[in-house]
């Protein structure tokens, strides 16, 4: 009989985790960068290629869930925020920085965590990655547009996930498609811009939502009225994105004035129950961004059995703007799921169901995106699967 160390099955383990986890930067530079900042991809590229081994451990030293990309990146931009003497600091645009990638950034990148790992460790272990895109508003917008095709009139709204609860004022918003104005949006200083692909027209949007009641919901909400976690939405602004950053900032000002709910829940035991307490019995809108990339396979099946509990009572619609291959494991019927579109996760499809007890009905996909929809290609008909984008 063959006996196996304790010692050695830890550092098996560990080598594992450490593969798992420089797969997970390569996913990210490969589906979320693409071009969006020079500086994570020369970070990625370092961690994956053992160039940054200390600060891979940082991550490793998180529980589980956390270890991922974009909380390292945000932990390291919030300690910068207050410390943009670093040499790091002078790399990121947002903070005042002009130096380009040079042969300098992933020593700095070193040195600045190492002189503030004992900072760095506790945000890696207790904060929680957040949602600040303020674009996939416009996600929400074609999907509440849609779903008034079938219920005209007012309705309810209620994101999961939501964070701050930013997108859940999406009808006050401004948009501009490819540096155009669509006439049926909101004068709002804050402003949310995209490049429509496909040869469509530009003006994607009908009239104006009537929107009866908001509500958000998230396992840790944000609260605006706190500095810090303000500064943590910040946080996840990338270098390079000065014009975001702008936007964020309207945009948490708009939500200071107009101030939404966002209740603490666990999305897939308490959805239903949160919608019973709605009031009126006028259809609710359930949107998602991303959510589906934290939940297992059965918690997604969970969810989406929230949303045919509620149905029961009144009529629940779901708007995603989530990646194809997670919403393939859902219940959705859409046939361009079981094709090669489910395999495309490094893109986003943006889509509406309308929901019945115990089924899906209505299910459409509308759109193909950019998952932070910097870009988005509309279906050119209810069949259309985006082979051609």
């Amino acid at each position: 009989m063959r006996f196996v160390s304790a010692d050695h099955e830890e550092a098996v383990q560990g080598d594992a985790d450490r593969e798992r986890l420089k797969r997970l930067f390569r996913v990210f530079t490969g589906a979320h960068g693409d071009g969006r900042s020079l500086v994570y991809e020369a970070v990625c590229g370092a961690i994956v290629n053992d160039d940054l081994p200390d600060v891979l451990d940082l991550l490793l030293d998180a529980p589980e869930a956390q270890r991922r990309p974009s909380l390292l990146f945000a932990a390291i931009n919030l300690l910068l925020q207050q410390r943009l003497d670093a040499e790091l600091a002078g790399y990121y645009a947002i903070h005042g920085g002009g130096r380009a990638v040079d042969a300098r950034l992933v020593p700095a990148v070193a040195k600045f965590c190492r002189e503030h790992t004992d900072q760095l460790l506790p945000i890696l272990r207790e904060r929680s990655t957040q949602t600040n895109e303020i674009r996939r508003s416009l996600a929400l917008r074609l999907g509440f547009d849609e779903v008034r095709r079938y219920w005209p009139g007012r309705l309810a709204l209620v994101e999961v996930g939501a964070s701050a609860g930013l997108n859940l004022r999406f009808d006050l918003y401004s948009y501009r498609a490819n540096g155009i104005r669509a006439s049926q949006a909101g004068r709002s200083a804050v402003v949310v811009t995209s490049e429509v692909r496909g040869g469509v027209g530009i003006d994607l949007l009908s009239g104006t939502p009537k929107i009866s009641s908001r509500l958000g919901i998230d396992q840790r909400p944000v609260d605006l009225s706190d500095p810090d976690a303000r500064l943590w939405l910040e946080a996840f602004i990338w270098p390079e994105q000065i014009d975001e950053l702008t936007t964020l900032r309207g945009a948490i000002e708009l939500a200071t004035s107009r101030r939404v709910e966002v209740v603490a829940a666990d999305a897939t035991t308490e959805t239903a129950q949160i919608l019973s307490t709605l009031p009126g019995r006028e259809p609710v809108v359930v949107f998602t961004a991303s959510l589906l990339s934290y939940l297992s396979t059965a918690d997604r099946a969970a969810f989406v059995s929230q949303l045919d509990a509620a149905a029961v009572h009144r009529p629940v619609a779901w708007v995603f703007a989530e990646a194809p291959g997670l919403l393939a494991t859902t219940d959705l019927d859409i046939p361009a799921l079981r094709g090669p579109l489910a395999r495309r996760n490094s893109q986003y499809v943006v889509g509406a169901s309308l929901r019945k007890p115990g089924k899906s009905d209505n299910d459409r996909l509308l759109a193909l995106a950019d998952p932070y929809v910097r870009w988005l290609a509309p279906a050119r008909d209810e069949t259309d699967d985006f082979a051609w984008a």
